[in-house]
């Protein structure tokens, strides 16, 4: 028996099957739902998702963030029921997530300037702003706001509400006492801290009814000693439903203090809150609990229910990365599944810079409106040059428009620098890409030529009417380009990332590392170098370690790993080395620091595009007589969503 398959009673009205995607903000809409967000939902829904919940759907002034829903807004209710009629359409069915960010609401709101609330005065550690304390008033007038909300999206078609009392959000914060300092009726014991939360339950099921579905999610444990364990978190949910009918329980783990438990990343565990959600079933059997982070692949998604772990399973990155994955997973073509890889890139990278969520394997994701052509008008025959990420999507999509392709490839292996990335610890998801790929490649008819060096001769004996450049990038070993600097005198003997990644043993017991990329590429050198066992020295120009990661929700756990092994650092410095010694200088002060002499120095200069024949794109087409054109670290050196992104939309671009 197919248990994903399986019908489940949620309150009152029925899900078609066990799999769902949890609330995820896209930032498609703004202010009310779009034809845009519903088009996203309808995609999945006709892939066989059984229920969504929408995200974050505001429930008062103070709370409104640009890129979101308004629950409060009257106009709201007719754009929900365009979107939920369209979902019901498509056999599935949408609760939508009822929610104030508290402290981690932005002090700038989308209408200008405004307090930001939590229980008590605090720092918020998403936006650093001190936080007014709610008064009694407040409280009151937030109650009212999640009732008021609650009718709206009665009337608004939707299935149901989720109360969201998680993600270290407002009604999270007054249970938390990471948050919660108060000493008055909302504080203090259990009781103190579920006061407001229950407030807001009771209202909202005097207000809908026991006719309408209500739930909560819930956080599961708080991962942060000072906060709640999991079992504090299950005497909470007993608190609670205890003071109203709850018809379900979503989960969720950490808060913004811990963010990489509520974003996580590749370095967690798939099933990073499958015990924590476990213990929850077992401790709320009489009602449906949904398993977020419980699958150990998303292969496994029908253990989670045959070993009792919960009653719904939430894949919600992965039904960004492929649509049809419910279907696959209901009828067993498990093999064709395009996987998430967890980088949190094009999804929620993205959505922390305030542009609309992607995907770093599915371009396409998000984009669910656009007219895209299945064939090319006129076939015809292309040469890709790399098998890398860049050059292996575009095979797979000019083939898919009826081109005949060719790849070139110099090495024995497809993947190029994704191969790299994979061996980086805490990055091996990055192997599913590859696989997934290469896969697809081989489905689609393309001719893979290995070990085939890529000459101007080479390409020529394809016959091509085109060529794609998808050569990737190169770590170089020149200066650095950071405007400071990060070499003070002559540039000493330096070792290159790549070398560096791929043999770590070599370099010595005592490296120093100059950074002045401060990406993610970055992080990954230290990473190989500190589980190599070396004791690694940074120097960088920066400000701060590694200053440019963190879109992806990944910063705290990677430092926190480096901070585990022999690491040290020292910021806004450059390095002065020579035969005698090897110095830090700092770049404000021009104070000299000396440095242990080291076994080697690691330059992680920012890549630099790869070529063929050293001829760039107008040489290489004028010498051949044909179109050339060219994609991803070849055109400038970033990361694997814009090379995926611009493979895809090139192969597009031949369609007409």
């Amino acid at each position: 028996m197919n248990l994903l398959a399986q019908p489940l009673r949620i309150g009152s009205f029925e899900a078609p099957n066990r799999i769902m995607q949890a609330a995820h903000s896209k930032q498609f809409s703004d202010r009310v739902e779009s034809d845009r967000e519903t088009a996203y939902f309808v995609r999945r829904a006709r892939g066989g998702c059984g229920l969504f919940v929408a995200g974050n759907h505001l429930v008062h002034p103070t709370a409104s963030t640009r890129g979101f829903e308004d629950a409060w807004r009257p106009e709201a209710v007719e754009a929900n029921r365009r979107m939920t009629g369209a979902i019901h359409d498509a056999g599935a069915r949408v609760l939508v997530q009822l929610n104030h960010h508290g402290a981690q609401a932005a002090p700038e709101g989308p209408d200008g300037p405004r307090p930001v609330f939590a229980p008590s005065r605090i720092l918020s550690p998403s936006t650093g702003v001190a936080t007014r304390a709610a008064s009694e008033r407040d409280i009151a007038g937030f109650v009212a706001a999640w009732a008021d909300a609650a009718e709206r999206s009665r009337l608004g078609g939707f299935d149901g509400v989720e109360i969201h009392l998680a993600h270290g959000y407002l009604l999270h914060q007054f249970l938390s006492p990471l948050y919660n300092r108060r000493t008055d009726a909302y504080g203090g014991d259990l009781e103190g801290r579920t006061r407001f939360p229950r407030e807001v339950l009771r209202a909202v099921r005097d207000r809908v009814g026991n006719d309408f579905t209500v739930g909560i999610r819930i956080v599961v444990n708080e991962h942060n000693d000072a906060g709640l364990d999991a079992a504090a978190c299950r005497e909470i949910v007993a608190a609670l439903r205890e003071e109203a009918r709850i018809d379900f329980l979503d989960t969720a783990a950490g808060g913004y203090h811990d963010v990489h438990w509520v974003f996580p990343t590749s370095a967690m565990p798939a099933a990073w809150l499958r015990d924590d959600v476990a213990a929850l079933k077992r401790a709320n059997p009489d009602i449906p609990v949904f398993g977020v982070g419980s699958a150990t692949s998303v292969e496994e998604a029908e253990e989670v229910l045959a070993s009792g772990i919960a009653d719904m399973v939430a894949l919600t990155r992965g039904q960004l990365a492929d649509p049809d994955l419910a279907t696959k997973l209901l009828t067993g073509a498990t093999d064709d599944i395009r996987h998430c890889i967890r980088l949190n890139q094009g999804c929620l990278g993205r959505g922390s810079q305030g542009l609309a969520v992607s995907c770093t394997v599915n371009p396409a994701a998000g984009r669910e409106l656009e007219q895209r052509p299945r064939r090319a008008a006129r076939p015809a025959r292309w040469t890709v040059v790399g098998g890398g990420p860049a050059g292996l999507r575009a095979a797979v999509d000019l083939a898919g428009l009826g081109h005949t392709v060719t790849l070139l490839e110099r090495e024995a292996e497809l993947g190029g620098q994704l191969r790299r990335a994979a061996r980086v610890p805490g990055r091996g998801s990055v192997a599913l890409l590859v696989a997934d790929l290469e896969r697809e490649a081989r489905a689609a008819g393309v001719e893979l030529r290995l070990g085939t060096a890529a000459s101007i001769e080479a390409i020529a004996a394809t016959e091509p009417a085109g060529v794609l450049l998808a050569t990737g990038a190169v770590a170089p070993a020149a200066s650095a380009l950071a405007v400071d600097g990060a070499f003070t005198g002559p540039r000493p003997t330096t070792v290159d990332a790549f070398t560096a990644m791929d043999d770590p043993a070599s370099l010595g017991d005592r490296v120093l590392v100059i950074d002045d990329d401060g990406t993610a590429y970055a992080s990954g050198v230290l990473l190989s170098l500190v589980d190599a066992g070396a004791a690694v020295q940074v120097v960088t120009p920066f400000e701060q370690l590694l200053p440019h990661v963190g879109t992806g929700y990944e910063r705290q756990l990677v430092l926190r790993t480096l901070a585990r092994g022999r690491f040290d650092r020292i910021t806004s410095a450059s390095v002065r080395a020579d035969a005698r010694s090897t110095v830090a200088v700092d770049l404000l002060t021009g104070a000299a620091l000396p440095l242990p002499s080291p076994t080697a120095i690691v330059a992680l200069t920012p890549r630099q595009s790869a070529t063929v024949d050293d001829l760039d794109c107008e040489a290489l087409e004028a010498a051949l007589g044909i179109p050339v054109a060219v994609v991803g670290d070849a055109v400038a050196p970033r990361g694997i969503d814009a090379a995926i992104a611009e493979a895809w939309r090139f192969a597009l671009s031949t369609a007409n």
